[in-house]
Protein backbone atom coordinates (compact mmCIF):
# COMPACT_ATOMS: atom_id res chain seq x y z
CA UNK A 1 0.00 0.00 0.00
CA UNK A 2 1.64 3.28 -1.08
CA UNK A 3 1.63 6.34 1.16
CA UNK A 4 -1.25 8.05 -0.69
CA UNK A 5 -3.48 4.98 -0.46
CA UNK A 6 -2.48 4.43 3.16
CA UNK A 7 -3.46 8.00 4.09
CA UNK A 8 -6.79 7.64 2.29
CA UNK A 9 -7.48 4.38 4.10
CA UNK A 10 -6.61 5.88 7.48
CA UNK A 11 -8.98 8.78 6.85
CA UNK A 12 -11.83 6.48 5.82
CA UNK A 13 -11.32 3.75 8.44
CA UNK A 14 -14.09 3.51 10.99
CA UNK A 15 -13.03 4.55 14.49
CA UNK A 16 -14.36 2.38 17.29
CA UNK A 17 -14.46 2.68 21.05
CA UNK A 18 -15.51 0.66 24.08
CA UNK A 19 -19.16 1.64 23.56
CA UNK A 20 -19.09 0.31 19.99
CA UNK A 21 -17.74 -3.10 21.07
CA UNK A 22 -20.01 -3.32 24.11
CA UNK A 23 -23.07 -2.76 21.94
CA UNK A 24 -21.98 -5.54 19.60
CA UNK A 25 -21.76 -7.93 22.54
CA UNK A 26 -25.07 -6.74 24.01
CA UNK A 27 -26.80 -7.30 20.66
CA UNK A 28 -25.01 -10.61 19.99
CA UNK A 29 -23.41 -9.18 16.85
CA UNK A 30 -20.14 -10.99 17.44
CA UNK A 31 -19.36 -12.51 14.07
CA UNK A 32 -15.68 -12.02 14.92
CA UNK A 33 -16.06 -14.79 17.50
CA UNK A 34 -15.53 -18.18 15.87
CA UNK A 35 -16.97 -21.47 17.07
CA UNK A 36 -13.97 -23.62 16.14
CA UNK A 37 -10.28 -23.39 16.96
CA UNK A 38 -8.39 -21.28 14.45
CA UNK A 39 -6.47 -23.37 11.91
CA UNK A 40 -3.35 -21.19 12.14
CA UNK A 41 -3.43 -21.49 15.93
CA UNK A 42 -3.67 -25.27 15.68
CA UNK A 43 -0.79 -25.48 13.23
CA UNK A 44 1.68 -23.03 14.74
CA UNK A 45 1.01 -23.02 18.48
CA UNK A 46 -1.11 -25.94 19.65
CA UNK A 47 0.90 -28.47 17.66
CA UNK A 48 4.09 -27.23 19.34
CA UNK A 49 2.98 -26.93 22.94
CA UNK A 50 1.06 -30.21 23.10
CA UNK A 51 4.31 -32.16 23.40
CA UNK A 52 6.01 -29.85 25.91
CA UNK A 53 6.38 -31.18 29.44
CA UNK A 54 6.97 -27.76 30.98
CA UNK A 55 3.76 -25.78 31.24
CA UNK A 56 3.56 -23.09 28.58
CA UNK A 57 1.90 -19.70 29.06
CA UNK A 58 -0.15 -18.32 26.18
CA UNK A 59 -1.36 -14.70 26.19
CA UNK A 60 -4.52 -13.67 24.33
CA UNK A 61 -4.81 -9.88 23.93
CA UNK A 62 -8.41 -8.69 23.41
CA UNK A 63 -9.37 -12.28 24.04
CA UNK A 64 -13.15 -12.15 24.03
CA UNK A 65 -14.38 -15.70 24.70
CA UNK A 66 -12.29 -17.38 22.01
CA UNK A 67 -12.36 -21.18 22.01
CA UNK A 68 -8.62 -21.04 21.28
CA UNK A 69 -8.14 -20.40 25.01
CA UNK A 70 -10.12 -23.52 25.91
CA UNK A 71 -7.95 -25.54 23.50
CA UNK A 72 -4.85 -24.52 25.47
CA UNK A 73 -6.47 -25.44 28.78
CA UNK A 74 -7.50 -28.83 27.41
CA UNK A 75 -3.82 -29.77 27.01
CA UNK A 76 -2.97 -28.48 30.48
CA UNK A 77 -1.15 -25.28 29.61
CA UNK A 78 -1.69 -21.81 31.06
CA UNK A 79 -3.90 -19.07 29.60
CA UNK A 80 -3.82 -15.34 30.28
CA UNK A 81 -6.40 -13.13 28.60
CA UNK A 82 -7.00 -9.40 28.52
CA UNK A 83 -10.51 -8.30 27.58
CA UNK A 84 -12.48 -5.16 28.42
CA UNK A 85 -16.00 -6.40 27.69
CA UNK A 86 -17.33 -8.11 30.80
CA UNK A 87 -19.94 -10.06 28.83
CA UNK A 88 -17.18 -11.73 26.84
CA UNK A 89 -15.14 -12.65 29.91
CA UNK A 90 -18.11 -14.08 31.78
CA UNK A 91 -19.28 -15.98 28.71
CA UNK A 92 -15.94 -17.77 28.44
CA UNK A 93 -16.12 -19.13 31.98
CA UNK A 94 -19.83 -19.93 31.87
CA UNK A 95 -19.89 -21.60 28.45
CA UNK A 96 -16.90 -23.78 29.34
CA UNK A 97 -18.13 -24.57 32.86
CA UNK A 98 -14.94 -23.27 34.47
CA UNK A 99 -15.28 -22.45 38.15
CA UNK A 100 -13.61 -19.17 38.96
CA UNK A 101 -13.05 -16.44 41.50
CA UNK A 102 -13.42 -12.73 40.78
CA UNK A 103 -11.31 -10.13 42.53
CA UNK A 104 -10.77 -6.42 41.99
CA UNK A 105 -7.50 -4.53 41.93
CA UNK A 106 -6.63 -2.39 44.92
CA UNK A 107 -8.00 0.74 43.23
CA UNK A 108 -11.21 -0.97 42.09
CA UNK A 109 -10.54 -0.11 38.45
CA UNK A 110 -10.69 -3.59 36.94
CA UNK A 111 -11.60 -7.19 37.73
CA UNK A 112 -9.51 -10.35 37.59
CA UNK A 113 -11.24 -13.62 36.73
CA UNK A 114 -9.18 -16.61 37.83
CA UNK A 115 -9.97 -20.27 37.27
CA UNK A 116 -10.15 -22.35 40.45
CA UNK A 117 -9.15 -25.69 38.98
CA UNK A 118 -7.89 -24.54 35.59
CA UNK A 119 -4.79 -22.38 34.92
CA UNK A 120 -6.62 -19.43 33.36
CA UNK A 121 -6.65 -15.76 34.32
CA UNK A 122 -8.51 -13.09 32.39
CA UNK A 123 -8.06 -9.41 33.21
CA UNK A 124 -11.30 -7.54 32.54
CA UNK A 125 -9.91 -4.13 31.75
CA UNK A 126 -8.97 -1.69 29.01
CA UNK A 127 -5.97 -3.17 27.19
CA UNK A 128 -4.47 0.29 26.75
CA UNK A 129 -4.19 0.76 30.51
CA UNK A 130 -2.73 -2.70 31.16
CA UNK A 131 0.34 -2.35 33.36
CA UNK A 132 0.39 -5.65 35.26
CA UNK A 133 3.44 -7.81 35.78
CA UNK A 134 2.91 -11.27 34.31
CA UNK A 135 4.78 -14.56 34.45
CA UNK A 136 7.04 -15.27 31.48
CA UNK A 137 4.88 -15.34 28.35
CA UNK A 138 5.92 -18.09 25.96
CA UNK A 139 3.42 -17.37 23.20
CA UNK A 140 1.09 -14.55 22.21
CA UNK A 141 -1.79 -15.31 19.88
CA UNK A 142 -3.31 -12.23 18.27
CA UNK A 143 -6.02 -13.35 15.87
CA UNK A 144 -8.32 -10.35 15.94
CA UNK A 145 -6.92 -7.78 18.33
CA UNK A 146 -4.50 -5.80 16.21
CA UNK A 147 -6.91 -5.60 13.26
CA UNK A 148 -9.73 -4.44 15.54
CA UNK A 149 -8.11 -1.45 17.22
CA UNK A 150 -8.12 2.01 15.68
CA UNK A 151 -5.18 2.73 13.40
CA UNK A 152 -4.17 5.64 15.63
CA UNK A 153 -3.76 3.21 18.55
CA UNK A 154 -1.38 0.76 16.87
CA UNK A 155 1.85 2.13 18.33
CA UNK A 156 0.46 2.10 21.86
CA UNK A 157 -0.83 -1.45 21.35
CA UNK A 158 2.58 -2.52 20.04
CA UNK A 159 4.34 -0.96 23.01
CA UNK A 160 2.19 -2.90 25.48
CA UNK A 161 2.77 -6.18 23.64
CA UNK A 162 6.51 -5.49 23.47
CA UNK A 163 6.68 -4.90 27.22
CA UNK A 164 5.11 -8.32 27.81
CA UNK A 165 7.54 -10.11 25.48
CA UNK A 166 10.77 -11.65 26.74
CA UNK A 167 13.51 -10.87 24.18
CA UNK A 168 14.55 -13.90 22.17
CA UNK A 169 11.88 -16.05 23.76
CA UNK A 170 8.25 -14.94 23.45
CA UNK A 171 6.75 -15.82 20.08
CA UNK A 172 4.04 -13.42 18.94
CA UNK A 173 1.86 -14.78 16.16
CA UNK A 174 -0.08 -11.88 14.70
CA UNK A 175 -2.78 -12.59 12.13
CA UNK A 176 -3.46 -9.60 9.88
CA UNK A 177 -6.18 -8.93 7.32
CA UNK A 178 -4.98 -7.42 4.07
CA UNK A 179 -7.37 -6.08 1.43
CA UNK A 180 -7.77 -3.32 -1.13
CA UNK A 181 -11.36 -2.12 -1.15
CA UNK A 182 -12.45 1.45 -0.43
CA UNK A 183 -16.05 0.28 0.14
CA UNK A 184 -15.06 -1.50 3.36
CA UNK A 185 -13.41 0.43 6.19
CA UNK A 186 -13.33 -2.27 8.85
CA UNK A 187 -13.00 -3.50 11.44
CA UNK A 188 -11.14 -5.67 10.75
CA UNK A 189 -8.84 -2.93 9.49
CA UNK A 190 -6.37 -3.53 6.71
CA UNK A 191 -2.84 -4.27 7.93
CA UNK A 192 -0.13 -4.55 5.28
CA UNK A 193 3.22 -6.29 5.61
CA UNK A 194 4.82 -2.83 5.46
CA UNK A 195 2.67 -1.73 8.41
CA UNK A 196 4.04 -4.63 10.47
CA UNK A 197 7.62 -3.88 9.47
CA UNK A 198 7.19 -0.17 10.24
CA UNK A 199 5.77 -0.86 13.70
CA UNK A 200 7.89 -3.79 14.85
CA UNK A 201 10.95 -3.83 12.60
CA UNK A 202 13.27 -1.69 14.71
CA UNK A 203 13.01 -3.88 17.82
CA UNK A 204 11.87 -7.29 16.56
CA UNK A 205 12.59 -9.96 14.00
CA UNK A 206 9.62 -10.52 11.70
CA UNK A 207 8.84 -13.53 9.56
CA UNK A 208 5.84 -13.81 7.24
CA UNK A 209 4.72 -17.37 7.95
CA UNK A 210 1.63 -17.81 5.80
CA UNK A 211 -0.53 -15.98 3.30
CA UNK A 212 -4.03 -17.31 2.74
CA UNK A 213 -6.74 -16.00 0.40
CA UNK A 214 -9.91 -15.82 2.46
CA UNK A 215 -12.08 -13.67 0.16
CA UNK A 216 -14.95 -16.14 -0.23
CA UNK A 217 -14.97 -17.12 3.45
CA UNK A 218 -14.84 -13.51 4.63
CA UNK A 219 -17.62 -12.34 2.31
CA UNK A 220 -19.87 -15.21 3.35
CA UNK A 221 -19.24 -14.79 7.07
CA UNK A 222 -19.61 -11.00 7.14
CA UNK A 223 -22.09 -10.60 4.25
CA UNK A 224 -19.65 -8.45 2.30
CA UNK A 225 -18.66 -8.22 -1.37
CA UNK A 226 -14.95 -7.54 -1.15
CA UNK A 227 -12.96 -8.28 -4.29
CA UNK A 228 -9.93 -9.45 -2.37
CA UNK A 229 -9.06 -10.47 1.20
CA UNK A 230 -6.00 -12.24 2.56
CA UNK A 231 -4.82 -13.38 5.96
CA UNK A 232 -1.13 -12.73 6.62
CA UNK A 233 0.37 -14.56 9.59
CA UNK A 234 3.49 -12.95 11.07
CA UNK A 235 5.87 -14.40 13.64
CA UNK A 236 7.36 -11.58 15.70
CA UNK A 237 10.14 -11.99 18.29
CA UNK A 238 11.78 -9.21 20.28
CA UNK A 239 15.51 -8.86 19.69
Amino acid sequence: MNETNKEQHQRSAKNTDITYWNELWLNSKIGFNRLSVNKHFKKHILSKIISKDQQQCVLFPLSGKTVDMKAVLDINHQVIGIEYIQLGVEAFFEENNIEHDITNDEHNKYSIYKGINRPVTIYCMDFFTFDQSLPTIDWIWDRGGFVAINISERKQYRDILSRLMTPGHTQLYLLANYYKDSSFSGPPHCVSDDDIIHLFGSTCSIELIEVLNTTAEFNLHYNQKLRFMEEHLHLIIRK
